[in-house]
């Protein structure tokens, strides 16, 4: 079970695009959900992973399947954190490209 549980940070989409900005991951944490805003145009995200502190990002897998969830418009979205164990920069992609900028809340905290 997760431990000390917050909102650790945001990261956004730019307006057109699909990837947003990276969130390095401090102390251990993992995201364990995600808050969409109210304009969301994706209906799904994918996430990227960083091995060398943010340099290069590499799609994210999970036995083998692209990590993906389903997502709208204002939603608390929880995630796996299993997956996101020793991850420690971490991006969002968006099936669509965003009509506008889009901010989003990543939940973390400690396994």
């Amino acid at each position: 079970m997760a431990k000390n549980i917050t909102l650790t940070d945001t990261v956004t989409i730019a307006s057109s695009g699909t990837t947003s900005t990276s969130l390095t991951m401090q102390g251990g944490r993992v995201p364990l959900a995600i808050v969409t805003p109210s304009g969301l145009s994706g209906s799904a995200f994918t996430f990227q992973a960083s091995s060398d502190q943010g340099t290069n990002f590499y799609n994210l897998y999970n036995e083998g399947t692209q990590y993906s969830v389903n997502v709208g418009a204002s939603r608390y979205i929880a995630l796996n954190p299993d997956v996101f164990e020793g991850v420690k920069v971490v991006r969002i992609v968006s099936g669509s490209s965003e009509a506008a900028t889009r901010t989003i809340g990543i939940i973390s905290g400690e396994l």
